[in-house]
C-alpha cells in the first residue's frame, strides 16, 4: 500500500511539473481542466517579485513637525526651529538621528526619489522605519542639535501641526535659507530668460510685420528648409526630390540632402522669378526694383553660359594667336636652314676655287723651274 501511494504521488508530481501549454482552450466554458490548466494556474498564482521598496506605512501620530523651515543643500539639512524668518542653522541631529540616519530610514520604503519629501513631510514615519522614538502627542518636546556660530547647540523644541503647515508651504523652495541661495546661477538664469523673451519678441514682431505687409519671395531656388540650391557636378546616382528621376545637377548649399535635376531646377527658377516680379510690381519702393538689383537677380545659369561663351571666345582667340605664332616660328627655322645651306654651298665653292688656284700656281712654278 505504501508503494502504491508513493507511485501515485510521484506521478502527480511529474504531471504538475511539466511546463506544457494548451493554448488557452481549458479556459473556455464547458471545457474540462487538465494538467496544462493546473500548470497555468500555478504560474499565475506564484510569488511576484517586487520591483522596488515597499510602500511606506501611514503615520499614526498625525502630521506634526519640529521645524518651521527646512532646506536640503550640499548633502546637509538647514532648519529654523520656531521663526519663519531669519538665519537657517545646520541640523546635526533630531531625536538622536543625524542626516545619514534619516536618509537611510527614508530609503527603506516608497519611491527612491522622494526620500527628501518623506523627511520633511512624514518625519514620524521615518522615525518609525528607523526604529527611533517619536513624540506621541502634539506640543511635546524633542531634542534638536544645531550648529550655531561654529558650535553645536542642544535645544528642546515642540512639535505641532502649525509648524508642519508652515514647513509644507516652503520646504520645496528651501524656505528662503541663505545656504541654498546661488546668486551667480540666478543671474545666469535671468540672462537666459531675457534672451528667450527677446528672441520671442523679435520673432513675434517679424511674423506680425510679414502678415501685415506680406512675405517677400526668395530670389533664388530654395530647398524645403529654405536653403539655396547651387549647381554641382552631375551626380548619376542621386535622385531628384521633385520628379524622382536619377541624375541631378543641383544640390542644397547646406547638408540637408536635397537634390534637383536640371529640368526641375529651371521650372522652379521660372516660378521663383515670376513670384518675385509680381511682388516687385506691388511694392515699387523695394530696393530690388533698381537696375543694379535686377542685374544681380539674373539667372545663375545664364551668367555661367555667357561666361563660358565669352571664355570660349577668348580661348579661341588665344589659340588662333598661338597657332599664328607657332607658324611664324616654324617658318623662321626653315629660313635659317636655307641660309645655312646657301652659306655651305658658297663655302664649298670658295674651297674648290682656292684648290684650283693653288694647283695652277704649282703648275706655273714647275714650268718656270724647267
Amino acid at each position: 500500500m505504501a508503494r502504491f501511494l508513493a507511485v501515485v504521488a510521484l506521478s502527480a508530481h511529474i504531471a504538475f511539473s511539466q511546463p506544457n501549454i494548451d493554448g488557452g482552450r481549458g479556459d473556455l466554458p464547458g471545457m474540462k481542466q487538465d494538467m496544462f490548466d493546473q500548470v497555468k494556474k500555478q504560474k499565475k498564482g506564484g510569488p511576484k517579485i517586487a520591483k522596488g521598496p515597499p510602500d511606506c506605512p501611514k503615520s499614526a501620530f498625525g502630521q506634526m513637525s519640529p521645524f518651521t523651515s527646512m532646506a536640503f543643500t550640499n548633502g546637509e539639512v538647514y532648519v529654523r526651529l520656531d521663526a519663519s524668518e531669519g538665519p537657517c542653522h545646520k541640523l546635526i541631529s533630531v531625536g538622536g538621528a543625524n542626516h545619514s540616519t534619516l536618509q537611510n530610514a527614508s530609503l527603506t520604503c516608497g519611491p527612491v526619489g522622494e526620500w527628501k519629501k518623506r523627511i520633511a513631510e512624514e518625519m514620524s514615519m521615518v522615525f518609525f522605519q528607523g526604529g527611533l522614538e517619536w513624540p506621541k502627542s502634539e506640543n511635546e518636546t524633542i531634542e534638536v542639535i544645531i550648529e550655531q556660530d561654529g558650535e553645536n547647540v542642544t535645544l528642546e523644541t515642540t512639535i505641532n501641526e502649525a509648524k508642519y503647515a508652515e514647513l509644507l508651504q516652503c520646504w520645496a523652495r528651501s524656505c528662503d535659507c541663505e545656504q541654498a541661495k546661488n546668486p551667480k546661477m540666478k543671474i545666469v538664469l535671468f540672462a537666459l530668460l531675457l534672451c528667450a523673451i527677446g528672441g520671442l519678441g523679435f520673432d513675434s514682431v517679424k511674423l506680425g510685420w510679414e502678415s501685415f505687409r506680406g512675405k517677400k519671395p526668395a530670389k533664388h531656388v530654395l530647398c524645403k528648409k529654405d536653403h539655396r540650391m547651387v549647381e554641382v557636378n552631375f551626380a548619376y546616382s542621386h535622385i531628384c526630390d521633385i520628379c524622382r528621376k536619377t541624375g541631378t545637377a543641383y544640390q542644397c548649399s547646406v547638408t540637408c540632402n536635397y537634390d534637383m535635376c536640371k529640368l526641375c531646377y529651371k521650372a522652379a527658377k521660372k516660378k521663383t522669378r515670376a513670384k518675385l516680379k509680381e511682388w516687385l510690381e506691388k511694392h515699387p519702393e523695394d530696393v530690388d526694383n533698381s537696375k543694379s538689383s535686377k542685374d544681380d537677380d539674373e539667372d545663375d545659369d545664364a551668367k555661367k553660359d555667357d561666361g563660358s561663351q565669352s571664355e570660349g571666345g577668348e580661348e579661341k582667340k588665344k589659340q588662333g594667336a598661338k597657332k599664328e605664332s607657332e607658324a611664324e616660328s616654324d617658318d623662321k627655322p626653315d629660313g635659317s636652314e636655307a641660309d645655312k645651306d646657301t652659306t655651305g654651298d658658297e663655302k664649298a665653292k670658295s674651297d674648290d676655287k682656292s684648290e684650283e688656284e693653288e694647283k695652277e700656281d704649282k703648275d706655273d712654278k714647275d714650268v718656270a723651274d724647267s
